[in-house]
């Protein structure tokens, strides 16, 4: 997705393979998740233009859509935004449904049948940027302002079944490297 170089931290955030949830933990203190929507919602036009990448003859009418931010230490370390068709969160991804405040992770990497394509990283347009960080600062102080935002995407597929995962990174999580995974 971006070619803009990146500083080793980061690079080790984005590039990090299974949970992220647990390398956030193992790194931060006191990690949690808090949920800030969840139900049926819309999609944006790069999303679905995933979902149905990843699905050949996928037709998505409406999306189940799960937003929470990812905390460490007292401060916002990653927005996350999973996308899926709504039907499905009745059927092949209904777990989702019932995660509250528990991380996405412990469904997904918790499945045997969970397939995991990372569709790579990129640096967030300034303008797109400076939108996500203001939504975001209402929860959150300032933390998204300063540093360039960066954000990777992954489809998780079940049973032929796609699940888009954005996740933004904020200024942060360039304090602590991620540890090894397990």
């Amino acid at each position: 997705m971006s070619r803009t170089p990146i500083d080793r931290v980061l690079r080790g955030w984005l590039q990090s393979g299974g949970s992220l949830s647990r390398r956030l933990s193992d790194a931060f203190g006191g990690f949690q998740v808090r949920v800030l929507s969840q139900g049926v919602a819309p999609a944006r036009p790069d999303e679905l233009a995933a979902l149905r990448r990843a699905a050949a003859g996928l037709r998505v009418q409406r999306c189940h859509v799960r937003e929470v931010t990812l905390w460490g230490d007292g401060q916002p370390l990653v927005h996350a935004r999973s996308v899926l068709p709504a039907v499905q969160a009745r059927l092949t991804w209904r777990a989702v449904r019932g995660l509250g405040s528990r991380p996405l992770a412990d469904l997904l990497f918790g499945l045997r049948a969970a397939h995991c394509e990372r569709l790579g990283h990129a640096r967030m347009a300034p303008c797109r940027a400076r939108r996500l960080a203001q939504r975001l600062e209402r929860s959150s102080d300032s933390a998204w302002r300063g540093a360039p935002l960066w954000f990777r995407r992954s489809v998780f597929t079940r049973r032929g079944v796609p699940l888009l995962v954005t996740e933004w990174f904020a200024p942060a999580v360039r304090q602590r490297p991620p540890g090894p995974s397990r």
